[in-house]
């Protein structure tokens, strides 16, 4: 018997995982947000009408590509929301400076700049973006500081974990992306190391 109209075929879950993920290489090259839909085909060594029979378009295959990018990071994001220490400056300095140099060596600002770019003014791959690249480092860090606020090191209520997080990791995407993606130890350089160890500090102090 024939496959029944609207089916899917068998595998077409799996085949169109590994579509996504072949387009990754691709998105996060220097020119990725440019791809067209036939790059991306290209990339992912298939004809244009196999990649939208897919996905249906640029947006759909960027998106999923996204969210399997996110999920490469899953080990490494796992390890953030245990503490390495008990005091807080030192469980804080060690993840910025793991974060830090996480972005340069292993290709983690390449991914987030990447996502970014592709995410920006997109009501599709804007939340491909938000849940499969941001929302996990957000969403571990707060259970970070859950454990230090559980531990009376940290002064704020369950309903300010995600404010507390958001304080923490935002003006570290920024330093990171104005030093390396944008290209900003060029013509403004930063310290980084030594950003890190203030931003630290007056963190601890604002919020304990």
């Amino acid at each position: 018997m024939g496959r029944p109209s609207g089916s899917r075929n068998e595998g077409y879950d799996t085949r169109r995982e590994a579509l996504a993920r072949a387009v990754i290489p691709r998105l996060t090259a220097n020119d990725g947000p440019r791809a067209s839909f036939a790059d991306l085909a290209e990339a992912a060594a298939v004809s244009v009408p196999t990649l939208k029979h897919y996905f249906g378009d640029r947006t759909g295959v960027v998106s999923a590509a996204l969210r399997l990018l996110g999920a490469q990071g899953t080990p490494w994001v796992e390890t953030i929301k245990t503490p390495s220490s008990a005091d807080l400056r030192v469980s804080l300095l060690d993840v910025a400076t793991a974060f830090s140099r996480a972005w340069a060596l292993f290709g983690v600002g390449r991914a987030v700049g990447a996502s970014l770019a592709l995410g920006m003014h997109d009501a599709v791959v804007g939340p491909g973006t938000v849940d499969g690249v941001l929302e996990p480092l957000v969403q571990a860090l707060e259970a970070r500081l859950a454990v230090h606020a559980a531990a009376g090191t940290m002064d704020l209520g369950d309903d300010e974990l995600r404010l507390a997080s958001l304080a923490f990791v935002s003006p570290l995407l920024v330093a990171l992306l104005h030093q390396h993606e944008l290209s900003g130890a060029s013509c403004r350089p930063l310290d980084l190391d030594h950003f890190i160890d203030r931003h630290v500090a007056r963190f601890v102090r604002a919020w304990t």
